[in-house]
């Protein structure tokens, strides 16, 4: 079996990525004792500043990034406010009529025309399947594949009972 964790997106609101107005006045902080130091130094203020915005830089750009990334996942960006998350998981064949497998699963994004763009395409049961036709199984697969066995019954009992 495959254990490479794969990359996903889980709890989208539970996430806590660093804010770029919590990494602002550090940086400020940093650059005002700079400015406090420099004259009490041989090197130049000038120096003092690239080398605390150099070394800063970055992580605030990513944080820039992150939460640019967040927002538009969550669907804040638009004036949605949250209502309809731009990524999201639709079953086609349940949720609108799709002539295609039950089990299909497709991942999409919302677009500004209140229509949405497919990314991927795959099956519960392909997905499934890459674990149980793996060559060698880790001892625990089987106890987790009843488990996940039990959940799809569950499941399947509430969706009968529509």
């Amino acid at each position: 079996m495959n254990t490479e964790q794969r990359p996903f997106v889980l709890n989208l609101p539970d996430w806590e990525l660093p804010h770029l107005q919590d990494q602002e006045w550090p940086v400020i902080d940093a650059l005002d004792a700079e400015v406090r130091a420099a004259g009490t130094r041989s090197e130049s203020l000038k120096d003092g500043f690239y080398e605390i915005l150099h070394r800063r830089l970055i992580p605030l750009v990513e944080s820039g990034v992150n939460e640019t990334i967040e927002y538009w996942l969550q669907g804040l960006g638009d004036g949605n406010e949250g209502r309809w998350p731009e990524l999201c998981v639709e079953f086609p064949y349940l949720e609108h009529g799709e002539s295609t497998e039950p089990l299909t699963l497709t991942y999409c994004v919302d677009n500004a025309d209140q229509t949405r763009t497919e990314l991927n395409r795959t099956t519960l049961e392909d997905v499934l399947a890459r674990f149980l036709d793996e060559a060698t199984l880790p001892a625990q697969l089987p106890d987790r594949a009843k488990v996940v066995a039990a959940k799809l019954r569950e499941l399947a009992q509430k969706l009968e009972t529509l």
